[in-house]
Parts: C-alpha cells; structure tokens; sequence
C-alpha cells in the first residue's frame, strides 16, 4: 500500500501550525472492549438485583446507546469509587505495548498540540483548565527543531485530555451523556477554547470517527465563520478506513476535511492506520526536514573533538541517509586545517566550534577571518553548547557567520533557514 500523505499537511505541521486530535480508534488495541469494561466494573459495584439486572441487559444488549446508559447507571451507583475503578481496570487489562509504536510515531511528528478524547493513562498530558488553555493558545507554536521531537526519549507536543484521565491526575472522566453535558455546558471556556483551536489551526484526527455531534456542531460553526470554499485547501484531514473517491471528494468540497484512507479488506485488517501514521511522521518529523536540508551535501564540522559533536553529527548523517542522499561528513581539528581543505575542497556547509581547537585558537573566529581574507566561501554556522554572549554573537555574525547556534536545536533551526524550502 502506497500512502500519500497531502504535501498542505505536512507544511502545516512543520510550520506549527497544526493540532492532532486522537480519537478512541487510536487507543483501541490497549484498551478493553467496552463490554468488557463495563462487566469489570459491575463487578466491583454494589448493585441490587433489579439494578444489576437492568445493567446486564443494556450490556448484553450492546448497542452503543445501551452501553452508554450501562455507564451512567455504574457511574451513578458508585459515586466517588467509579474512577478509581475504572483506573485498575485500566492498568489491569491495559496492553500499552500495542500501541507503543504509535505512541512512538506521534511523539515524533512536530504537532503544534495534541488534543485526545481518550481518558485512559497512555497518553500523559494536562486536563482541561486555564494553565492548559494558555499553554495552547497562547505560548509561541512548538516547531520541528525543539528537542521535544528529536530526542531519545521524546514528550512530544503538549497534550490536553478533553475527558480528563483516570488515574493520578485526579480529573472526573466523562464517560457518559451526562458527563458530556456538564463539560460542554457548564463549562464555557472548554467550547471557546476548542472553538478558537479549531479556527486558527489546521486539525489532524487520529483514530476519530465523527459520531460525536457536538464535535461536528463545532467543525461546522468554524465552516461557516471561514467561509470555506471548493477551491480552499482543507481546514481539518483525517485518517479514515476504507473511504472512496467520490466520498473524499464531497467531505473535502462540503466540508472541508482532507481524508486519508486506507483499506481495512471488509473490515479485518486495520494496519493501514499505522503505516499512515508512519507516513505522517517520516514526511514531517526533524529528520525528514534536516535529510531534505542535507541530502548529498558536503559538512565540514570543525571542532577538536570528535565526541562533542559525534550526536550532531549522528543525527544529521541518519536523516541525510534516509532522504536518500550522499551526504559527506568531513571532521578536521582547527581553523587551520578547515581552510586547507577549503582550499582544495568545497563544502556546502561548515559547522565550527566556538571553542579553541587543537592549535589553540578559536576556532570560529579564526576560520572567518581566515575565510574573509582570502576569499573562502561557504554558509558557516558557529556552533556553542552552552548561551553565546551578545559581544560574541555579534563579533561572529560580522565576519560573515550564518548563525550563532546555540545547542543542537538552533543549529536544526538554522540548517532549515540556510537549505530547506517548505520552512
């Protein structure tokens, strides 16, 4: 299966412009089947035979109305305790390493926010309230570069959990019609806040399957508020099963929903949601964009030592090979020796060290002023791990250096501004 992911999409992503919002679809291979989750907390409820009755009916009835009515009365019978059984249940009956690699996937895709539905402790992020509403709305967009998308073990964008979680965060779930009610009404900054993310940025749903209608009152409010048209790209994609040509066609023109689809064979197969979601990443994640920079580039990195810069250059020599270019990384201890080989060689970029090199001098000092006098060209970025004074910055910048990096994700950033088109 070949997946195309909308190149609108992943300029939107990589540009911090747009939010996830992970659905229940997402979780569902960690998660206990609904009947089965509410047969593991009737079990811990204290229910009369007419009560537990009535539960067992709606539950073995199975429609998703029954179901919803099984929740609330369980709910309802066990008051303050209903949480934190659903929490054991969870943790008990929970596969977390099913969806680890998905977890793994959208960790690693440059999503300004992630929004999640989903209540179960999986996926770690605030609950709805002012100090997430303002990390959201109105801190800077997170971009590719930070490390919260790169590292080893990275948190990945911010994440608000609309229905709270069970578990250590104390939140009350939504779990039934009467949690959804006194969400949306009784609290107006919860649909203001939804309302203004929807406008202002481009969504992605994940795992979404667009029963809920107070969700598709919103998508429409922000239709008309637009005024989306036609021709207009979409304001909102998502990852939907076994989605035809004619039906993509009229969700984007009438409702301005790029979907991506992937085939479920009749409804047996549901692979195609993570090869799309892998998709996703390898086209936006910080490698894509550093590989697109540096694809079958020369680097020279100068710098006395090799274990100071053996991440960076790791890092960059991965993703140039997986864009599928002939990146060369050449490494050489000083000033001198870096314009020896500019001399002679040429090179697409130079990374060089703020710090002396092995003959004692600084090294990016030296090499600009050594580049400057004799007429040596190349984009040269002076790299620090640790802040750069202002005196520095500025005595550096006047030779002729592209940038002053301070750390890893500086000189990320500043490769895209220097190579990369989409940024």
């Amino acid at each position: 299966m070949t997946v195309t992911v909308p190149p609108h999409l992943v300029d939107q992503i990589v540009a911090g412009r747009c939010v996830a919002f992970v659905g229940a679809g997402f979780a569902a291979p960690a998660v206990p089947a609904w009947k089965m989750l509410l047969r593991g907390l009737a079990a811990q409820a204290a229910l009369d035979a007419d009560t537990a009755a009535w539960l067992s009916a709606l539950v073995e009835n199975g429609g998703s109305r029954d179901l919803e009515a099984a929740a609330q009365i369980l709910q309802t019978a066990m008051g303050a305790d209903f949480d934190a059984a659903l929490a054991d249940i969870l943790a008990e009956q929970g596969k977390p390493e099913a969806i680890a690699d998905r977890m793994r996937l959208l960790a690693g895709i440059p999503f300004d926010a992630i929004l999640t539905t989903n209540f179960d402790p999986f996926l770690v992020g605030q609950v709805p309230g002012p100090d997430a509403y303002q990390q959201i709305l109105r801190d800077p967009p997170h971009r590719w570069w930070e490390p919260r998308y790169w590292t080893p073990d990275a948190p990945g964008a911010p994440v608000v959990k609309l229905h709270g979680e069970v578990g250590p965060l104390g939140s009350s779930v939504v779990f039934t019609q009467r949690g959804y009610r006194e969400r949306l009404y009784s609290s107006p900054a919860y649909m203001t806040f939804l309302r203004s993310l929807f406008a202002t940025s481009t969504v992605l749903f994940l795992g979404v399957s667009f029963t809920d209608a107070y969700l598709n009152e919103l998508r429409s409010e922000v239709l008309a508020m637009i005024d989306q048209r036609d021709e207009d790209p979409p304001v909102a994609y998502a990852v939907l099963p076994d989605v035809a040509p004619h039906q993509a066609r009229y969700l984007h023109s009438h409702e301005g929903l790029g979907t991506i689809s992937y085939d479920t064979a009749g409804g047996t197969d549901w692979s195609g949601f993570d090869r799309v979601l892998e998709a996703i990443h390898d086209a936006s994640n910080p490698r894509a964009q550093i590989g697109a920079a540096l694809a079958g580039r020369t680097v020279l990195w100068v710098d006395s030592s090799a274990e100071d810069v053996a991440f960076g250059r790791s890092v960059l020599a991965e993703a140039a090979g997986r864009a599928g270019g002939s990146t060369r990384m050449v490494q050489v201890g000083s000033a001198a020796e870096a314009a020896a080989w500019l001399r002679d060689d040429r090179a697409d970029l130079v990374i060089a060290d703020l710090a002396a090199g092995n003959d004692g001098e600084p090294v990016a000092e030296a090499l600009l002023s050594t580049m400057r006098r004799e007429d040596l060209r190349a984009p040269v970025i002076a790299l620090a791990q640790a802040p750069v004074r202002a005196a520095d910055r500025l005595t550096l910048l006047s030779l002729g250096a592209s940038e002053v990096a301070a750390g890893w994700s500086d000189l990320f950033r500043e490769l895209a501004c220097i190579y990369a088109p989409t940024v």
